[in-house]
């Protein structure tokens, strides 16, 4: 980073203060980035490049010979430094710098409300061009203005000696006019160059910021942020140029888009505030990159593409698919622990809303991007009711038969009596009583828990009359199977069927599994039988998205 930036950046600006500003002073809505120093310190900063051959001692005796508490003043500017005696060639360290004996040192101009942008030389530039170009100066006028761009770059020894690829600061128009001696025409208000910050599209932000707000942050753009440096004054970001971000974690995230912070300032800040840290972006950068940066850098959060389906529940089985994924790094009981965001091609292609309140009461919460935008859900009260899926559960096992014939359409009849004999003239009479008898327009069924008699079985086959067991020591499923298969109803069987909402040529968005006995029914659509609880939100779509008949056993 080259010196004169971090000078500038040091030296911006003076405050008559007697004490660094308290931490609760980190917000001021007011308006690029100026370190403060507290008055009465006298000193002001430098960027050092070692050389080959340097040591401390030798640094010190070159630039602070008559300095006292030199080397805890190097100390306090470069707090990644623990050992001075250990430096090597290459490395940049920052250094006090103190007015010459018998000379007044020349204060920077104000930096403030914008009046001085910093500028990297190209090849080809020399000041007066920069000048020419940058500020609209006719050639007298840039002349003129060379004293002031000598003020605001006081690392800058000489003008006529710029290299490529260094920063220089340049005044703003409003600097200029309030000089002396420089005297512009007087339709120089017109011309004024307005420096805009260095951002993504506004659309940008703007998705951006919302965001953020979903996952537990904050964008400021607007106003001035006020960081404390103890020791060392304050730092006062403009956030219309370095954006802002902060979380409820306590993690604050300085957006450098146009590469604005020195690094050596940048670990300055992170020495004396573990929680702040500096993000430098690419303005021209996909804005999901850009969050998933930010949310990376954060103390709670982290974010990633969603690679692979998200399991929402096992039983049934719900997937869905996402775009990029956002959860917290320790998940706590107040803090929902997973937010995904979808990008969907139309609004037409949302998710039902059915969909939405199933994931938002297990602690999920999706955000839907159309076009760069959120499409946000209706309210609560124009969302769709939801029902409530049928049951035949019973805890007799018998019962349990008896309610799903019902379903099925039959009319079953439960312990009623059947005279196989009837003898008057002798005076007797043989009767059963089936737990269940079932007559249909061809058959005649009778289901017992308990085998019958040897001779009550022979004589219900000489009537035709068939006789099912049904072994209640095993699972309801099984003696369900037993009565479907006693009923030979057309492909009755258990499998694993799977219902899903899908883009053309992408993955599935929603798959819901469930593991079910199938009855095909004439006429009319099959009849799912399923053991799992089905939350109301999910048995709605099922029902009413996917005209699924579903009945709990």
């Amino acid at each position: 980073m080259n010196k004169c930036l971090l000078l500038f950046l040091i030296l911006g600006s003076w405050s008559l203060l007697t004490q660094p500003i308290p931490t609760s002073e980190a917000k001021e809505d007011t308006a690029h980035m100026v370190l403060r120093k507290t008055a009465g310190t006298g000193k002001t900063t430098q960027e050092y490049v070692v050389r080959k051959g340097d040591s401390i001692d030798r640094i010190v005796k070159q630039f602070l010979k008559n300095s006292a508490h030199r080397y805890t003043l190097i100390r306090e500017l470069n707090p990644d430094l623990k050992d001075l005696h250990r430096i090597y060639p290459g490395q940049t360290i920052l250094l006090p710098v103190l007015a010459e004996e018998g000379k007044e040192s020349v204060a920077p101009a104000p930096a403030q409300n914008g009046q001085v942008v910093p500028y990297q030389v190209k090849k080809g530039d020399s000041i007066i061009r920069i000048l020419k170009h940058q500020l609209k100066l006719q050639e007298a006028e840039a002349h003129k203005a060379l004293r002031i761009v000598s003020q605001v770059n006081p690392g800058l020894k000489n003008l006529s000696r710029i290299s490529i690829g260094q920063t220089i600061m340049l005044p703003a128009i409003s600097l200029l006019t309030s000089s002396p001696a420089v005297q512009p025409e007087q339709n120089a208000e017109k011309r004024r160059v307005e420096i805009k910050p260095i951002l993504p599209p506004d659309k940008d932000m703007a998705l951006l910021k919302q965001l953020l707000g979903r996952s537990h942050g904050n964008l400021n753009q607007k106003g001035s942020y006020f960081l404390p440096l103890p020791q060392m004054g304050r730092v006062t970001i403009d956030c219309s140029a370095i954006p802002v971000v902060e979380f409820d974690d306590g993690s604050t995230i300085l957006l450098d888009f146009g590469n604005r912070i020195p690094d050596s300032l940048q670990r300055l800040i992170k020495a004396n505030w573990k929680n702040y840290s500096v993000l430098k972006v690419k303005p021209s950068q996909d804005i999901f990159l850009i969050l998933q940066e930010i949310m990376n850098a954060s103390g709670s959060y982290s974010m990633r593409r969603g690679l692979k389906p998200i399991l929402l529940e096992r039983n049934p089985q719900v997937l869905i698919n996402l775009d990029w994924i956002i959860t917290t790094k320790n998940p706590t009981a107040d803090r929902p622990s997973f937010h995904g965001i979808l990008l969907v091609s139309d609004k037409t292609r949302l998710l039902p809303g059915q969909i939405r309140q199933y994931a938002s009461q297990k602690g999920f919460q999706f955000t839907e991007v159309v076009n760069g935008e959120i499409s946000f859900p209706p309210p609560a009260d124009k969302s769709p009711p939801t029902l409530q899926p049928k049951s035949i559960d019973a805890v007799d096992r018998m019962d349990l038969i008896f309610n799903l014939l019902t379903e099925l359409g039959y009319s079953p009849a439960r312990n009623q009596e059947i005279r196989l004999l009837d003898n008057s003239s002798a005076g007797f009479h043989l009767s059963l009583k089936p737990d269940i008898l079932l007559k249909t327009e061809s058959r005649e069924i009778l289901m017992f828990t308990k085998k019958p008699p040897r001779q009550f079985l022979e004589v219900l086959s000489k009537q035709k009359k068939e006789v099912l067991l049904v072994n209640t020591r095993l699972s309801k499923k099984a003696n369900l199977s037993q009565v479907l298969s006693a009923l030979s109803l057309p492909d009755a069987f258990d499998k694993r069927y799977a219902f899903y909402i899908a883009e053309r040529g992408r993955k599935a968005t929603i798959t819901v599994t469930l593991s079910a006995l199938k009855i095909e029914r004439p006429n009319r659509s099959p009849l799912f039988l399923v053991d799992c609880s089905l939350d109301p939100n999910l048995y709605s779509l099922l029902h009413k998205d996917w005209n699924v008949e579903l009945v709990q056993y």
